[in-house]
């Protein structure tokens, strides 16, 4: 038995009132004999006895009627059918969770795990009554952040099963039950019950982002409220062959236009059979651009390596597919590549000549990668605080200290914005306040300038030739050897420190880093252990300082790593500096299907960025900004885009052992009667059997006025008579 208004029990206490009463009224008598009633003594004493009866069985009654109108105020409600006897069922709270993700699209020879669902569903409909709160949810409306759904009528409901299909967005178990867990704790119902219809995906039984084939399982959570029960209706389907894009990877970091750039994807294959010659082809621009065959074992991966030139600056939406197969939702997997149109580079220093030598290597050769798209302005840091940082895409500072609080969390904000820096010391003596490191989050030089003693010097000890700054630099490994580049002499170093957020790539002989590459926010940060001058070092003078330049500005200031792969069903947003704006232009989204939304950009001047918001990413492909044409001649022009993909988690249609279902629910605190499974043809009966029998308190009500009505009339018997004894 469970108690729908629990607090109401406390006026059980109430039952003591007449019990109370009852023992002040008892009073002790003194006796006195009289002759004359002598003789009604006996007749006495039979009264008393009949009294006595009557009084205890006045309370009783009285005790029992205050507590059948507490039961009855505080709903207690029977599990169990006694036999069919009894009052009709309590009222119930029922949520049918209907899995619509891309799973459920996978054919067979049954047809999909979709189809087998919406039966399931619509018979645990016809277990609804008129005084039940029925819920049906489409898994993927329970997403974070979404509104709690209304409840139905049977017949809204199953209208509203007509109109439901599998979607794209993923959602896992444990995140519905947290989204569901504010409507089942304010329920007033005896029955709550969650049925979670399925194709039974192991990889659906986590809390986080669904499992990536060959990586970890995220922890569970979200149980249901306590007291309901969760049920799993799995339908799963009769084999798991499949053949997916889970993943890639963009292995060249500096990207540009008539060279090539290398993606390496991940193919997995889920199933227990082998996969022979499958087909991988690499699209840029909807246009066929290389093509592989491979080779995968069973429940294995292959991860080839795809080099594709690209032909034109701006940004390519690219794709690999495979053949298509039962399950067709992740035969394509979308990236964007991003070859920048121009780069704007701001040099900052304490003084004019700080910045010279830096001026001339951007301006008067270098690295072919930037030639022609590449702009430089060069300002002292007291012109920092007035400067437009929405037209700069790398900011290089030729000295870093004694930079004020206001401008290093300005530059900050620009960088953590997606914007890159390069970082040389000043010739100045150290301020020993590093505001701008403590703002970006990464450790500052461990200490002053180590000087070399007169007459020797430091020089490169290694460097990380795998490292994007060196990609294509050299043709071969043997021209990666020895001697491969040239070394300066070095008499002044600012010994540096990589910390957890940076790497390595040049290291002297002293032990201490040439140059650091550090991630901060969505941007990146080189840091050189000299300055841009000859005082420490003939850097500036060797042939690797204008080359190296150009890949660190090309490297900071490159957006094509910038931002993951989205899953459907996350936030749309763009990111970026506009350089030039009207108060005319409009802006456009553009889905991979051609549909599009006018946006407004929120403009944060700190950051010198715009930010688009594009509400929620609904179908996997590529999503373009772009700003719109003016006049008849002018055609609109792309901005950014994203790339947007289904899960990597769907691919595997493994069904949940009874393992993974012990598994989930031992992570997600349910309790062990409080979780069932059970086949889709048996969802109703199974539902049926376990719902909380009826609710006792309208035969409490009738108690209560059985028992009123007998106490009065017991006291009506009780002070009806009285005797009357006089004594002469």
């Amino acid at each position: 038995m469970t108690f729908l208004n629990p607090f109401v029990l406390f006026g059980l206490a109430a039952a003591a009132v007449p019990v109370l009463l009852h023992l002040l009224n008892l009073r002790k008598l003194r006796t006195v004999e009289f002759s004359s009633v002598r003789f009604l003594k006996e007749l006495q004493k039979t009264s008393m006895r009949r009294l006595r009866f009557k009084q205890i069985l006045l309370l009783i009654l009285r005790t029992l009627l205050i507590v059948a109108v507490v039961m009855a105020f505080s709903r207690p409600a029977l599990r169990g059918q006694l036999g069919g006897f009894g009052p009709p069922a309590a009222s119930s709270t029922m949520i049918i969770i209907i899995d619509d993700s891309p799973s459920m699209n996978f054919h067979d020879e049954r047809g999909t795990a979709f189809t087998r669902a919406t039966q399931a569903v619509s018979r645990l409909i016809d277990l609804a009554t008129s005084g039940d709160r029925l819920y049906l949810v489409p898994l993927s409306e329970l997403r974070g952040g979404n509104a709690l759904p209304s409840p139905r009528t049977p017949e809204s409901a199953r209208e509203a099963l007509g109109r439901i299909a599998p979607s794209p967005i993923s959602v896992p178990l444990g995140e519905a039950l947290t989204a569901l867990r504010p409507l089942l704790a304010t329920s007033p119902d005896a029955n709550r019950e969650v049925v979670f219809v399925s194709d039974g995906q192991a990889t659906q039984l986590v809390s986080g982002p669904p499992e990536v084939p060959g990586g970890a399982r995220p922890d569970s959570g979200g149980a249901p409220d306590p007291g309901a029960t969760l049920f799993l209706c799995f339908s799963p389907p009769s084999r798991h062959e499949n053949t997916g894009v889970t993943g890639g990877e963009m292995l060249t970091k500096i990207v540009t236009d008539k060279k090539p750039v290398r993606f390496r994807p991940r193919i997995s294959n889920t199933g227990d059979e082998p996969v022979r010659e499958s087909v991988v082809s690499l699209y840029s621009d909807g246009a066929r651009v290389a093509q592989q065959s491979a080779d995968i074992s069973p429940r294995g991966e292959v991860r080839p390596l795809f080099s594709f030139m690209v032909k034109r600056r701006g940004i390519l939406g690219c794709s690999v597919q495979i053949e298509d197969d039962a399950f067709d939702a992740d035969n394509s997997y979308a990236f964007v590549v991003e070859v920048p149109e121009h780069i704007a580079v701001l040099l900052s220093g304490p003084d004019v000549s700080s910045t010279h030598l830096a001026t001339l290597a951007l301006t008067l050769g270098g690295d072919s990668l930037l030639a022609g798209h590449l702009s430089v302005r060069a300002i002292t840091h007291a012109a920092l605080p007035a400067a437009d940082l929405s037209r700069v895409d790398v900011i290089v500072m030729c000295g870093f200290d004694g930079l004020t609080d206001q401008v290093a969390g300005r530059v900050a904000r620009f960088v953590s914005e997606g914007g890159g820096l390069i970082l040389f010391p000043g010739t100045a003596p150290p301020s020993g306040d590093r505001a701008l490191f403590r703002e970006l989050g990464l450790p500052p030089p461990s200490g002053t300038p180590v000087t070399s003693p007169e007459g020797s010097f430091l020089s490169f000890s290694s460097v990380d030739y795998a490292h994007p700054l060196f990609e294509g630099l050299f043709d071969s490994r043997m021209e990666r050897g020895k001697g491969a580049v040239e070394s300066p002499r070095i008499t002044t170093a600012l010994p540096l420190s990589a910390g957890e957020k940076g790497t390595r790539v040049i290291g002297l002989t002293n032990g201490s880093p040439f140059l650091v590459d550090y991630g901060a926010g969505r941007g990146r940060v080189l840091l050189f252990a000299v300055e841009a001058g000859t005082g420490w070092s003939d850097f500036p003078l060797k042939g690797l300082f204008a080359p190296l330049f150009h890949r660190g500005i090309a490297y900071a200031g490159s957006r094509s790593t910038t931002r993951p792969s989205l899953q459907p069903g996350d936030p749309l947003w763009f990111s970026l500096r506009l350089r030039t704006f009207t108060d005319r232009d409009t802006y456009t989204i553009t889905s991979p299907e051609g549909n599009t939304r006018k946006v407004v950009p929120e403009f944060q001047p700190e950051a010198g960025t715009a930010l688009f918001s594009g509400g929620t990413s609904r179908e996997p492909g590529v999503y373009r900004l772009s700003r719109d044409a003016h006049g008849a001649g002018e055609q609109a022009r792309d901005l950014a885009a994203l790339a947007v993909n289904i899960s990597p988690g769907e691919s595997d249609l493994r069904t949940a052992t009874n393992d993974d279902i012990e598994k989930f629910r031992l992570a997600a605190g349910i309790r062990a009667g409080e979780l069932r499974t059970m086949p889709p043809e048996q969802a109703a009966e199974t539902v049926r059997q376990a719902r909380y029998g009826f609710e006792l308190w309208k035969g409490f009500i009738l108690l209560a006025a059985l028992l009123a009505i007998t106490e009065m009339a017991v006291a009506r018997t009780a002070g009806a008579k009285s005797v009357n004894v006089e004594g002469a």
